[in-house]
């Protein structure tokens, strides 16, 4: 049986930790998300789990465009499967990014971020979600990325902007309705409707790392799936 597109956040963890759950759900999701854990350790936690499937790395990397490809570098040298950049952080610092790296490793484009209100999108972009994530996947193909990163909520968004499908969508706020209240995301649907709408790869944390048995919580979300 083919993995479960699923990608679980280890937000949070130690290393130990982060090994130990990796290794039990080996060979049954895509892979697994590092963040505070590249600054908890480093690089290194990269080719550690990379034993137990895809690693995506999620350092959403925002800075001048020279500093961001220097950091793309790093970290595809290290072997991630999957990186993250904030598209808001233009059309000059994404095609950096892109000319920077060795083709090893997907870049996906950051829209706007699932905890994020909409009066708090408003403030900071000046426009509405559904035109903020419009002109990101716009800007995301203009650069070449490979993929973006999405509210399920605006998958919609993103298929009108994107009808050939050309970016890899991966989502987090995916949670299943038996995990009710596990995370403090705003704009959330569940697994299967995430796919229905256009999702790739979903992420998912705290309902598969808070679980009991996260071997199980794998298992019943993608019985659900498919």
């Amino acid at each position: 049986m083919e993995p479960a597109p699923i990608i679980v956040a280890l937000d949070g963890m130690a290393e130990g930790e982060a090994l130990a759950l990796a290794r039990r759900l080996a060979g049954t999701v895509w892979g697994f998300k590092v963040n505070d854990l590249l600054s908890r350790v480093g690089r290194e936690v990269v080719p550690r789990l990379k034993g137990y499937g895809k690693v995506f790395c999620d350092p959403k990397l925002h800075d001048i465009p020279n500093t961001v490809a220097n950091q793309i570098r790093v970290f595809e040298e290290a072997g991630a499967d999957l990186i993250t950049l904030h598209c808001s952080g233009g059309l000059t610092m994404l095609r950096a990014a892109r000319e920077a790296r060795a083709e090893t490793a997907r870049l996906l484009g950051v829209t706007v971020l699932t905890a994020m209100p909409e009066a708090d999108v408003a403030r900071v972009y000046g426009r509405s979600t559904e035109e903020a994530v419009n002109g990101m996947v716009a800007t995301a193909l203009e650069a070449g990325l490979d993929g973006i990163v999405c509210s399920p909520r605006e998958l919609e968004i993103v298929g009108r902007a994107d009808p050939e499908h050309r970016l890899l969508r991966v989502t987090p706020g995916v949670r299943p309705s038996w995990a009710a209240g596990t995370d403090d995301q705003q704009r959330v649907l569940t697994p299967l409707l995430a796919k229905q709408r256009g999702a790739d790869l979903l992420v998912i944390g705290r309902p598969i790392t808070a679980a009991d048995d996260p071997a199980a919580a794998c298992r019943r979300i993608a019985e659900e799936l498919f």
